[in-house]
């Protein structure tokens, strides 16, 4: 069941109910792989049907709370997954469970598995964003925690917690509102320049998601930041994916034709540039003539990604170019 839901989510969204009752039944199961189903099923569930998934949040919040405590990692780690798909079509719903939800994230944040540390920050973003301003007794241990996280160094676990919070202090601050991170904005900021330097496609990603929404809340204050940002979308938009198909940038590929590709394919590469061209739309939006200096170079490379082969880099440059 959790693996058929992508392709029939239609089919599946009358029947909402009698499954919620019947992943609780595998929820409360006494056999270990019964329960580690019945949480990724949640999750795949949850993923894609979040808003009718989050009504029968009575029943389910319980159960997933008493499973982010169980003794088996996976178990763990899917359970917060389903909590963080569920938390974000909560909305007020969620301040029944705040104070619990919030020590058991943040001592999984702590404490936890590695794998699952990632999904816990990811859900404390999502908590922010359901609670708007009940989250405010939370806000300054949890952005003092996240600032910690996208200062790590190490290896790719380390790195992809370092990206998880690049994403989440977005949200936090998007949740909280400009006064409230204001003084928080520049050392985030700069952690998140930071990233980029480093050699992960994820964190860069992560960092351009960063701008968006922060450019999205601080409109025309974040213009200070465009003449380190801007040069480094370019940079990504101009990167060469030609090795990704192994041959030379020289050589004929066997692929020229967009009708030869793949359906659906896209390379870490791509995706890159897909989460520029939407954090470009963004920022030029939120610093309208302070982005003008940058708008020539960016629009000719915009325009070349229409003729990419990845239908969503295709789609984020049309959608940046007519906020242009």
């Amino acid at each position: 069941m959790s693996i058929t839901i992508e392709g029939s989510v239609d089919y599946i969204r009358p029947q909402i109910g009698d499954i919620v009752t019947l992943i609780c039944a595998g929820l409360s199961d006494s056999d270990t792989a019964v329960r580690r189903a019945a949480c990724m099923a949640l999750g795949c569930i949850a993923d894609e049907l979040d808003e009718e998934v989050a009504r029968y949040h009575e029943k389910l919040m319980p159960m997933i709370f008493s499973m982010t405590s169980d003794s088996n990692p996976t178990i763990v780690k899917y359970a917060t997954n389903a909590l963080d798909c569920i938390l974000e079509s909560m909305g007020d719903a969620s301040l029944a469970y705040l104070p619990q939800l919030m020590e058991r994230l943040v001592a999984l944040l702590e404490s936890g598995p590695t794998e699952v540390k990632p999904i816990a920050l990811s859900a404390i973003g999502s908590a922010a964003h359901s609670s708007g301003e009940a989250f405010a007794p939370y806000f300054n241990e949890v952005v003092a925690r996240i600032k910690h996280a996208m200062a790590l160094t190490g290896d790719d676990d380390t790195l992809a917690l370092r990206g998880v919070a690049t994403d989440t202090i977005s949200t936090v601050a998007e949740a909280a509102g400009r006064d409230a991170f204001r003084p928080h904005l520049d050392e985030c900021t700069q952690l998140a320049m930071q990233g980029m330097e480093i050699d992960s496609a994820t964190l860069r990603e992560s960092a351009f998601c960063y701008v968006g929404v922060m450019s999205r809340v601080f409109e025309g204050e974040f213009a200070k930041y465009l003449s380190y940002i801007a040069p480094q979308i370019l940079q990504t938009l101009r990167m060469d994916e030609s090795s990704a198909f192994g041959y030379d940038s020289g050589e004929d590929p066997e692929m020229e034709d967009d009708d030869d590709m793949p359906l659906g394919f896209n390379t870490a590469i791509s995706d890159e540039k897909e989460v520029a061209a939407d954090a470009v739309g963004q920022l030029f939006a939120s610093t309208t003539t302070a982005f003008l200096p940058y708008v020539e170079e960016i629009t000719a490379e915009l325009i070349k990604l229409l003729d990419h082969f990845s239908d969503t880099a295709r789609k984020a440059a049309t959608v940046a170019l007519f906020t242009f």
